[in-house]
């Protein structure tokens, strides 16, 4: 009898491990992203990841599921846990040629060279009204500052 019971316990227990094991393997291969605790103004913001990161485009780091969030190099909140902070904007890239547009998705502080007051950059927040109506990039918010501005920088890693 107790060895009947004994067997019925170790498939879960083997189970629990397996999926602990399957967890830890998918976060290990999951790119990871982060946004800088330091700022920077947009002429900056080519130079402000880690080793191993690069600033991210918005489409790198648009699907927030697939990725790990580097707490260890990030900017953390305190209801964070292992996740990305809302309602805190970091520069982003936009994909677009260079540009000074005070639009944005195109504005990009001249492809990132720009720390001119004159100059427009787009940056990208998560949000934190979760019953506000839905922009056309949600989860996420747009913003458009002036490139002398400092701001985080979205960086996402190289693998």
């Amino acid at each position: 009898m107790g060895r009947s019971l004994l067997c019925s316990a170790k498939p879960p227990i083997l189970g629990l491990l397996l999926v602990g094991t399957l967890v830890s393997a998918a976060e290990a291969n999951s790119r990871k992203f982060y946004l800088t605790d330091d700022s920077f103004t947009g002429g900056q913001a080519l130079t402000a990841c880690a080793k191993g990161y690069h600033m991210a485009s918005l489409w790198e780091i648009f699907n927030v599921g697939t990725l790990t969030y580097d707490t260890k190099l990030g900017f953390t909140r305190e209801d964070g846990s292992s996740g990305p902070p809302s309602q805190t904007a970091g520069w982003v890239r936009t994909g677009f040629d260079s540009s000074n547009n005070p639009n944005a998705g195109l504005g990009n502080c001249l492809a990132w060279t720009s720390s001119a007051a004159g100059d427009k950059g787009t940056l990208v927040q998560l949000g934190d009204l979760w019953g506000a109506s839905s922009v056309a990039i949600s989860p996420w918010d747009p913003l458009v500052r002036t490139c002398d501005f400092h701001n985080p920088v979205w960086s996402v890693s190289n693998k």
